[in-house]
């Protein structure tokens, strides 16, 4: 008889934890598609802020490709601007993972020149009063990056002031100052390497 309550009891569990998996797979179905176009609503929404929409007849979410880039886990996501044909900006989705607190997500838009025409964090961990000032909305520090190539400033000042570099250092968030800036070094460097064309490829 105990036995048997045991069995029962354990079915009981065994029943009850297949159900709570199965809603919650579900649940994860229906709400992964939503978050995912929030996160493009959002993106596309910094893409614009960076590069204005009036600057480009194309359409950048559709007119992108995917490259690896040394030093990130996962591929970079290059979306590209055009006017009537010719390029106006390349604008660089990459998730840095050397953030104080993990991953660091934000945009870098270059110019055909490779020149920095502005950068901002989509998403990250840091700690907030601390690293979050990389977000436009806590401070401007991100826009110290306009207006910068590789070469200005030149690539061994290509790092924060507190080692010696030329751009700002957040107060107690060396790291996260770091992650940035070397991300953004980083795309730069992608965008200047002879041995492919980020334009090569049409509008589809």
């Amino acid at each position: 008889m105990i036995q048997s309550r045991r069995l029962r009891a354990a079915l009981s569990l065994t029943v009850l934890g297949l159900v709570a998996a199965v809603l919650l797979s579900g649940v994860d179905r229906l709400t992964r598609e939503p978050i995912a176009l929030a996160e493009q609503r959002r993106a596309l929404a910094t893409l614009t802020e960076l590069v204005p929409a009036a600057r480009f007849d194309n359409d950048p979410v559709f007119d992108r490709i995917e490259q690896r880039i040394s030093g990130f886990d996962q591929p970079a996501v290059i979306h590209r601007a055009r006017m009537h044909g010719e390029p106006v900006a390349l604008i660089f989705d990459v998730t840095t993972p050397r953030g104080y607190s993990g991953d660091i997500r934000l945009l870098v838009a270059l110019n055909p020149a490779g020149t920095v025409i502005g950068a901002r964090v989509l998403s990250h961990r840091e700690t907030p009063g601390l690293g979050d000032k990389i977000e436009v909305r806590r401070s401007d520090w991100i826009h110290q990056f306009r207006g910068r190539s590789l070469n200005d400033p030149q690539p061994q000042r290509w790092t924060s002031s507190r080692r010696g570099g030329d751009f700002d250092t957040l107060t107690a968030a060396t790291v996260t100052t770091d992650a940035v800036i070397d991300a953004v070094r980083r795309v730069l460097m992608e965008a200047s390497a002879e041995d492919h064309d980020l334009w090569r490829q049409p509008e589809e």
